[in-house]
């Protein structure tokens, strides 16, 4: 056998060895890195993607250019607005079994050349409440328009449901972008804690997920899929393996099965789901109206922060007996020194008190009120804050959803109106409070007509209306004209409800404010004197009540409720022979569901004369 040839020695072409020279090798495979493999893989998938992206748009079919709500879905669908015949043509009017919740609108299917369609959705707050569409941002929006920029057709819509929250906003503008809107405004965030749901796991998906999920949906392939699985398997699959939760047509809000915020109570995984879905509910409103080339304006939902107190409070989980009674203990003794006038005295126990358990929101509210008191307004307006985000029944949107807010605005480029910092730079101490707002949520008209030209300013900068804000004189033309068409009787009865839903909620303060502006506005109305003194009657302002109760029964002698009212006022009084009259009177006219009730009182009032001595 030969010896295997040295390294140093190799053969050339003719077959002879030279030193010095490399192999020739007779196999050199090029060795590719994982990276390329994957690099190269990519490619080919995204060319084939693509291919398959041009044949499906060549064949005419379309991207769903965002996703459904895999939450939650709706037990009955009915339009919000509805075909009807309005003087001689027809248009898109508010339909009638939805104008308990909706403003009255109405607007031609196709709009006419020119037109720049503006839809307000959102809440309570952008239909009007407690008054209506006129006064809202939306009424306001729709008079100064014209007056800043005559020379464009202007339409603005109040698309604002009473209650809603942005799962139904977002669902309702599925129905509105088929009106050729040019603009959305939202201002949503008030009602997300309103209704009772319950989340499959989907909502615990990263949020990457989402931002996948909806950029995979767009892609014609994925329309295809979604839409032979639909077929296939007779449903649309859900990014989630259980079904959303099936809320009803319309809201059924868990307060409307309680007395007051009772079924509250502290929840943070629940809050968190909560806040998820809000954050992907404006992503969603704002891909629906990017899917028909409209424009959003997002603006945070604000709140009045020194003149609500919090609707319900709890302690932290796990505070044992002790510590609540010793907490309550301090609290009271800081109602005691604020009696005697001494509220750096007060301070000191509240401060006691929040080392014990800072959880409730009313001890917040207590300490702001004693801080504002002392003239201490930054630290007032921190404790007003922390009371409004520890409300155990949130009816005013909490700090994260306007940080939500201001962060979608940032990520999507979507213009922002901060509508509650811009009340807090116009507001007393920086602190919003009965200037600003009507009750808790409901600004004033005021404040309504300021975010009106706010929208404008907005647009002004994104290049919508150009020049078009109104000068000073306009302004005050538009004001004058607004302001004059109120009917008193509608900010009366307005005003009269609230003290009502006030009342209902426990919160007495801002009720009997409610009821005395409603009497300011209206006081030839006996409903008016009616709710007015009952809301004085539950802050034990009785001799108010009695006065109230008396004008109301002076207009209407029928007034069978105000009888009865001012009979257990006389009671309590020992005027018994005063309330027996009334009691008389609440029988003879009162309702027939009523009758047990009054005999009860008549029978009540009876005994107490006959063992005072005194005839009936």
């Amino acid at each position: 056998m030969k010896k295997r040839r040295s390294a140093s020695r190799h053969e050339s072409n003719d077959g002879k060895e030279r030193p010095g020279q490399a192999p020739l090798s007779k196999t050199s495979p090029a060795r590719i890195s994982v990276v390329r493999k994957v690099v190269f893989a990519s490619i080919a998938v995204l060319l084939a993607v693509g291919m398959l992206e041009a044949l499906l748009a060549l064949v005419g079919v379309e991207s769903e250019t965002y996703i459904k709500d895999p939450y939650v879905g709706f037990a009955s669908e009915s339009p919000l607005f509805v075909e009807q015949r309005v003087d001689g043509r027809t248009v898109m009017a508010t339909a009638r079994e939805r104008l308990s919740l909706f403003n009255p609108q109405q607007f031609s299917r196709k709009k006419t050349p020119g037109t720049f369609r503006i839809f307000s959705v959102g809440g309570s707050t952008t239909f009007g409440r407690p008054y209506a569409d006129a006064t809202s941002f939306s009424g306001w929006l729709r008079e100064f328009l014209p007056a800043g920029a005559p020379a464009r057709k202007w339409e603005v819509i109040n698309a604002g449901g009473v209650s809603y929250a942005s799962y139904r906003v977002a669902h309702l503008m599925e129905e509105l972008i088929q009106y050729e809107p040019d603009l959305f405004v939202i201002y949503s965030g008030h009602n997300e804690f309103l209704e009772h749901r319950l989340y499959t796991k989907v909502i615990e998906a990263p949020k990457i997920s989402h931002r996948l999920r909806r950029t995979i949906g767009r892609l014609r392939t994925a329309t295809l899929v979604g839409r032979f699985l639909e077929k296939a398997i007779g449903g649309r699959p859900q990014p989630g393996s259980e079904s959303p939760t099936l809320l009803s047509g319309e809201v059924d809000a868990q307060l409307d099965h309680t007395v007051g915020p009772s079924s509250y109570h502290r929840d943070e995984e629940s809050k968190k789901q909560i806040l998820d879905h809000y954050a992907f509910n404006v992503n969603r409103m704002i891909d629906i109206a990017a899917s028909v080339g409209a424009r959003v304006l997002l603006i945070t939902p604000a709140s009045n922060l020194r003149a609500c107190s919090p609707f319900k409070s709890e302690h932290r989980e796990g505070l044992d007996q002790q510590s609540i009674h010793s907490w309550q203990n301090l609290l009271g003794r800081a109602h005691q020194a604020l009696r005697r006038d001494a509220p750096q005295e007060a301070l000191s126990f509240l401060d006691q008190a929040l080392a014990v358990d800072a959880a409730p929101a009313h001890l917040h509210f207590l300490r702001a009120q004693v801080l504002d008191r002392l003239g201490r307004f930054d630290e007032a307006k921190a404790s007003y804050l922390r009371a409004r985000d520890e409300d155990v029944c949130p009816l005013r949107a909490p700090e994260p959803v306007l940080a939500i807010l201001r962060d979608i605005a940032h990520q999507t480029h979507t213009p922002l109106i901060d509508f509650q910092s811009f009340l807090d730079h116009r507001s007393e101490n920086g602190i919003p409070g009965a200037t600003e707002f009507l009750d808790h949520v409901h600004p004033s008209m005021e404040s309504h007509r300021l975010l009106a030209l706010e929208i404008i300013a907005a647009l002004g900068r994104e290049g919508v209306v150009g020049a078009g804000i109104p000068d000073e004189t306009a302004i005050r033309q538009v004001t004058r004209k607004v302001m004059d068409s109120v009917d008193p009787h509608e900010q009366a009865v307005g005003m009269m409800n609230l003290c009502k839903v006030l009342g209902w909620a426990g919160k007495r303060d801002e009720a009997y404010r409610a009821g005395l502006e409603a009497a300011r506005l209206e006081p030839g109305s006996a409903e008016v004197q009616y709710e007015t003194g009952l809301a004085a009657r539950m802050l034990n302002q009785n001799q108010e009540a009695e006065g109230f109760l008396r004008k109301a029964i002076g207009l209407n002698p029928k007034h069978a409720e105000a009888h009865c009212a001012l009979g257990v006022i006389l009671e309590d009084q020992g005027r018994l022979q005063e309330a027996l009259t009334h009691y008389e009177s609440a029988l003879a006219h009162g309702r027939i569901e009523q009758r047990e009730r009054d005999v009860r009182n008549l029978e009540s009032v009876k005994t107490k004369l006959g063992a005072a001595g005194a005839k009936p």
